[in-house]
């Protein structure tokens, strides 16, 4: 077990087609938050917890709304879905990205993918501003099991990055500091793009993210949607506990 991390409390999972506001009303419910910066970490518990890390047919042209029906996303889609429920909460927030080394992706996802991918991946930090200051978090990526379960794979395998996380990762956010489970502070740079959403990233054409050239997008609108499913169901097939 990663040092002084334990299980948090299972949470409910929520509606199918839960809009985002009804999400704000059920973690208020649930977790009752007395400030902002309370506010800050149910909001991050709540996206950890319910939407699994993997990947879509989708992907970056997903909506924070789908993202949440589908309880699945890639570290973008789950960024822009904590930055909506933050800013619909009426707390500042917004995406920085990150150029971040693939190797994050070793034994994260299919060999024959991970070797066509870029060297450097354009990930999403969602920033939150509490006190005057931009706080930055991607510590909700995996929820307590599965990062329990891809942290002891990482350990086992000796290497400083890959199974989705770095040596050092976290799952927790106190809201008070930055917290990584992907990126590290040694990734963030002054020329780094910030975006109010990711939609607005796509349409600017940021990011790198690219398979043989082409946007990871532009694959998916080229494959039926048979296809689509059985290329999701194999790019996350190295995410699932071990059988």
């Amino acid at each position: 077990m990663h040092p002084s991390h334990q299980p948090d409390p299972v949470r409910p999972a929520p509606r199918a087609g839960l809009s985002l506001s009804e999400a704000l009303r059920q973690v208020q419910r649930d977790a009752s938050p007395d400030n902002d910066r309370d506010y800050c970490r149910a909001l991050h518990d709540f996206v950890r917890g319910h939407v699994r890390f993997g990947f879509t047919s989708q992907f970056e042209t997903v909506t924070p709304e789908r993202t949440l029906a589908l309880g699945r996303g890639h570290c973008n889609a789950q960024g822009d879905l904590l930055r909506a429920l933050l800013t619909t909460a009426g707390i500042p927030a917004r995406l920085r990205f990150v150029r971040l080394d693939k190797r994050i992706l070793r034994h994260a996802v299919p060999a024959p993918v991970y070797l066509c991918l870029p060297e450097h991946l354009f990930h999403g930090l969602v920033q939150a501003r509490l006190d005057g200051r931009w706080l930055h978090s991607d510590s909700y990526l995996f929820d307590p099991d599965g990062f329990e379960r891809q942290y002891a794979r990482l350990l086992a395998s000796g290497l400083p990055r890959g199974y989705g996380l770095h040596l050092g990762a976290d799952y927790r956010w106190n809201a008070n500091a930055d917290s990584f489970s992907q990126a590290s502070a040694d990734d963030l740079h002054d020329d780094d793009p910030v975006y109010d959403s990711l939609a607005i990233a796509l349409q600017e054409e940021a990011g790198n993210n690219t398979l043989l050239g082409l946007h990871f997008n532009q694959w998916l609108k080229l494959a039926p949607p048979p296809l689509r499913r059985r290329g999701e169901r194999y790019l996350n097939s190295r995410l699932h506990p071990a059988g």
